[in-house]
């Protein structure tokens, strides 16, 4: 329904729309709040020099006409309006005298005044329309996900492109740099928020309040020509188009937890609150399950329900797009009795899906629990695909720094354990949350020597993709990128300009060498998509090999460990990993399940195994082996 609100634009015509609940035409609506006590409003832009009228004067604005509807009232105003881009406000008068400029909750442009964060619209150019589906779209299981925030994903490529940028938008760019990715051997990416914020200062896109609508620096070509302007979502279509049309899919973030109001300014921020002649009688906005760092929204009340799920409707249905990422689930799941928040909002999105005959949409949530394997039970119990899981990061962190591996890793490799079927977790060692992997094992502060430290992330690499779950890599991760990122404080989100430059260097190729070997293993053998994992329940009391052979060696900082399932051809694979965590060089006695020729798909070698044993085997520092055999 509110993706249905806004400004539609047929051909030269235009209708604007804004809509507000009421419990007395529909008591479902709300349980909590009230209505408006809107006297008039009116809509101020630069499209009334269109109709005969100064722009941005009140006096001459159109006035809404208020339209009875089945769940509560509909403010509608028509005209008609040559080709452009255009931007508006609503000018509100409420019934106690007091005026307020307030945003469309239900805009799909952001505006690009950097002073006035405007609603916008266009008329004429290219529509999104019949946006190309991926072909085959694959189970979160076999996805490898790339993490990419926008800002930082292009900045230095503007910087450094050659005159024919000019007139582009950086989701252009991205849509350039598809090539590499598709070498690199990825098939899905997840953009961190591209839904408007509020304020100018550089944002993660955490801060939400247009939720139908993309940034506006993401689409804005800066260009003069008209046409460049009037394309603006097309871009985003464009860059969908070409992603699935190369077997990439498209993942958002979703921001559904809290909004972004200024309270300072009123009138400034998430529309649904200020829309209100007393902000705290908004539906929309207030105490849920409480956390987050802004406004939340109140998952108590119906309409808000309404109001999200037709926000994840509009970007399934328009943009094709393969999943969506849920931010900060805690700050809406109520673990304790019926859960109105994430939990409803995932049954209903898998009910829509299926009256859709949509399959594979990845609905996974960041549910980042105090005690990290409570957030199994709760995807469990929530009914998610999966959720971040980031218990194998920190072992990353700790023991790439220290060069000493704690027997715990051995929990935290078995990342399907507690998962129902069919559940997976998104298991990482780099995301935007923290500094990255190679600054991490270096120190984790400013001014880490790369070139000293990033062999150290290679043990870590091979264990990613070589375990159960959802692989996600974070954008400049393939290639060693160094960055510093305080763990709180102000100074944590800033911009970290990707490092082009660096994939080519030593420490780049080799590393983004060792990236795209692992990922082409992971795809060619399907048994590593598997949950299949040995040693289950181990006993971390054990500092050397367990009795079979598998487990921790804590004097070597060597780990062993067993994968199987079934091949693409339907015979069963079987996998020894081995990993030297170690700055030294090992010797090490490896298991095998069975004799007979078994294949490092690593190294190029074959061994042959009698005895179910190799013996005394040479592992060099910071590496490792993945044995592999067909039954």
């Amino acid at each position: 329904m509110y993706e249905e609100f806004g400004v539609v634009a047929a051909g030269n015509n235009v209708t604007f729309k804004l809509f507000f609940p009421d419990s007395n035409k529909d008591p479902a609506q709300y349980i909590k709040g009230g209505i408006p006590h809107i006297k008039n409003i009116k809509i101020v832009g630069d499209f009334q020099g269109k109709i005969n009228h100064k722009n941005w004067n009140i006096n001459t604005a159109p006035e809404m006409t208020k339209q009875d509807h089945p769940k509560g009232w509909l403010y509608d105003y028509k005209t008609t309006l040559p080709d452009g881009f255009y931007q508006y406000k609503f000018f509100v008068t409420f019934e106690n005298g007091e005026q307020r400029w307030c945003n469309d909750p239900c805009t799909k442009y952001s505006g690009q005044d950097p002073n006035h964060e405007n609603s916008a619209f266009v008329v004429g150019g290219n529509r999104v329309q019949n946006v190309k589906p991926i072909a085959n779209r694959l189970t979160q299981k076999d996805l490898i996900i790339y993490e990419i925030m926008i800002d930082d994903f292009v900045e230095k490529l503007f910087a450094h492109s050659n005159p024919q940028i000019q007139g582009k938008a950086p989701l252009d760019i991205i849509r350039e740099k598809i090539d590499y990715l598709v070498d690199l051997g990825i098939n899905a990416v997840e953009f961190m928020p591209w839904t408007a914020t509020y304020g100018r200062n550089f944002s993660w896109g955490y801060n939400p309040f247009l939720y139908f609508a993309v940034e506006d620096r993401y689409t804005n070509p800066k260009s003069p020509e008209l046409g460049a302007n009037l394309d603006r979502l097309f871009r985003l279509q464009m860059l969908i188009d070409e992603l699935h049309s190369r077997n990439i899919h498209v993942i958002m973030d979703g921001v559904f937890n809290h909004v972004d109001v200024d309270k300072n300014n009123p009138g400034r921020g998430f529309p649904y609150y200020w829309l209100y002649q007393n902000p705290q009688d908004s539906p929309f906005v207030g105490n849920f399950e409480g956390g987050g760092f802004f406004e939340e929204l109140n998952f108590d009340n119906k309409c808000t329900q309404e109001f999200i799920f037709d926000v994840c409707k509009y970007w399934l249905d328009t943009y094709q797009i393969d999943g969506i990422r849920f931010d900060y689930t805690l700050g809406f799941f109520r673990r304790d009795g019926v859960d109105t928040g994430i939990s409803r909002l995932i049954s209903n999105l898998r009910g829509y899906l299926y009256g859709t005959n949509r399959t594979n949409i990845a609905l996974m949530i960041e549910h980042l629990t105090d005690n990290r394997y409570q957030a199994i039970d709760d995807t469990n119990r929530i009914g998610a695909t999966g959720c971040w899981y980031d218990p194998l990061m920190f072992q990353a962190f700790d023991s790439g720094a220290s060069g000493n591996v704690n027997t715990s890793i051995m929990r935290d490799l078995h990342t399907s354990r507690d998962f129902y079927p069919g559940n997976n977790p998104v298991i990482y060692i780099e995301n935007h949350d923290h500094s990255t992997l190679v600054n991490k094992v270096g120190g984790s502060r400013v001014g880490v020597s790369r070139e000293e430290n990033w062999f150290k992330t290679q043990p870590y690499a091979m264990a990613l993709l070589t375990l159960p779950g959802t692989v996600l890599i974070h954008n400049g991760q393939e290639f060693g990128d160094e960055y510093y990122l305080p763990e709180s404080g102000s100074d944590r989100v800033r911009s970290r300009p990707v490092n082009w430059e660096r994939s080519t260097d030593f420490t780049g190729s080799r590393l983004i060498d060792l990236y795209k070997k692992l990922i082409q293993i992971r795809k060619d053998y399907s048994s590593l998509r598997s949950p299949f994992f040995y040693p289950d329940n181990y006993d971390e009391r054990n500092t050397k090999f367990n009795n079979q052979g598998y487990g921790v060696d804590i004097d070597k900082d060597v780990i062993i460990y067993h994968r199987w399932g079934i091949g693409k051809d339907g015979k069963l694979e079987k996998f020894i990993i081995v990993l030297n965590c170690s700055s030294f060089e090992q010797f090490v006695d490896v298991p095998f399940p069975h004799n007979g020729r078994w294949q490092d798909l690593l190294n190029d070698e074959q061994f042959q195994v009698e005895v179910y044993w190799l013996n005394h085997q040479k592992f060099n520092s910071n590496w490792g082996r993945i044995y592999y055999a067909k039954v």
